[in-house]
């Protein structure tokens, strides 16, 4: 049903038909945050315009394990002490709780099956200090309103007979899961334009100028396929979003980083909820098919454009040898594949959300955790564009927030 419901889609719609003259709002970039962005601003009413410089979810969007990411993980902690970091915590906490409603909610305001599945997560610890950390994150999370256990012993072997039995403890949270990352941009972009969004593939941006004259302010932008003249411009390039932002003239400290991604062989079904690890680089979990996708960020080779990353053996080995310590009995389960994907951050490790104070009409559009997170931040940019009194992005999320700003 879904893929008929995406061949009839791609009968009605051309991606390489030339580009409009001018649009309203131009959306770079075609994964989750920027197909989300361009539904929610087509439904209110937006003209829209969403190119990409290659296909849609080719990158980071569809290469990534579609896990749902909800309670406080490794690289939220910036400091030694989660007690330290608690009020930026709770913010994050409150809007992934938000996230896990949304993406519920968009399956059925979409009318299509995005995959989402309620699994549970389990984060679990090895070590006294770390079990220490679930006892102190599970203090926030309950403030933020994320429901979450921390269940330790007998407790933790009863509901989880699967995990190595020396582990300390863990933190379950139910809402935790995943979804389907090859189908959500697709599905999401289908309805997009049912609201009139126009798409347009293999159209690279090269150069972006403001422009000042008697008709006002605008953007001339100009692709590989083409020039546009526009009012509002939205960065949502993800890993490319610094050298987007340079072409306007805008400085932002990003990084990007490529993720290894292993896949088993298949096995008899024992592991329901996500698994991953407080102190050390895991996510885990068991598809319908019975194979594991084990990840959790450990690191793939950078390689010149048009190249993907390429794996490393020491992460493939490394992220196994996690996962066999958290899950013994994964130990004589043969790896079958490898993938790369790649993910995009600030220095502070926060979402970049929002319209440059700098350079009016320019707005950037980056959440860390990019699939969790994507359509909640897509949204909240969206509510503030069509509605200059929305203020939920909250404060920390500035778009100019440390950043330099150039002439050109």
């Amino acid at each position: 049903m879904i893929e008929q419901l995406l061949e009839s889609d791609n009968q009605k719609f051309d991606y390489l038909a030339p580009l409009p003259t001018e649009t309203d709002i131009l959306v770079i970039g075609g994964g989750i945050v920027g197909s989300s962005l361009a539904y929610f601003l087509g439904r209110g009413g937006a003209q829209t315009l969403l190119i990409d410089r290659g296909e849609v979810n080719r990158e980071a969007s569809g290469t990534n394990a579609g896990s749902f990411h909800f309670q406080i993980a490794l690289h939220q902690l910036t400091s030694s002490d989660a007690a330290d970091d608690v009020d930026r915590l709770l913010t994050e906490v409150r809007l992934h709780t938000e996230a896990a409603d949304l993406w519920k909610h968009m399956e059925t305001e979409l009318r299509v099956d995005l995959g989402v599945h309620e699994t549970g997560g389990l984060m679990v610890a090895e070590t006294d200090e770390e079990l220490a950390l679930l006892y102190t994150k599970q203090k926030i999370e309950a403030a933020a309103g994320l429901e979450t256990h921390v269940l330790t012993g007998n407790e933790l072997m009863d509901f989880a007979p699967y995990l190595a039995p020396d582990l300390k403890g863990a933190t379950l949270c139910p809402r935790e899961g995943h979804a389907n990352p090859l189908l959500a941009v697709p599905l999401i972009l289908m309805r997009a334009r049912e609201y009139g969004v126009e798409v347009r593939t293999q159209a690279a941006v090269t150069s972006i100028e403001k422009i000042h004259d008697n008709t006002g302010s605008w953007f001339k932008v100009e692709t590989s396929r083409g020039n546009v003249r526009v009012k509002r411009v939205v960065n949502a390039a993800g890993a490319w979003a610094e050298k987007i932002s340079e072409l306007v003239g805008h400085s932002l400290p990003t990084h990007s980083e490529g993720l290894h991604v292993n896949v088993t062989e298949p096995r008899e079904h024992v592991l329901t909820p996500m698994l991953q690890h407080i102190g050390r680089r895991l996510t885990l979990k068991q598809t319908a098919n019975g194979t594991f996708i084990i990840g959790g960020g450990w690191p793939a080779r950078p390689e010149l454009q048009p190249k993907r990353y390429s794996n490393f053996w020491g992460s493939a080995a490394g992220n196994a040898a996690v996962a066999v310590r958290v899950m013994p009995e994964l130990a004589d389960v043969r790896l079958i594949r490898t993938w790369s994907g790649v993910m995009a951050f600030m220095n502070d490790l926060s979402p970049i959300v929002g319209e440059s104070r700098a350079i009016p009409g320019y707005h950037v559009c980056i959440a860390t955790t990019g699939f969790t997170l994507g359509p909640m931040m897509a949204q909240l940019l969206a509510e503030s564009m069509l509605d200059s009194n929305s203020d939920r992005i909250p404060l920390e999320y500035a778009v100019d927030r440390g950043l330099s700003v150039f002439s050109r």
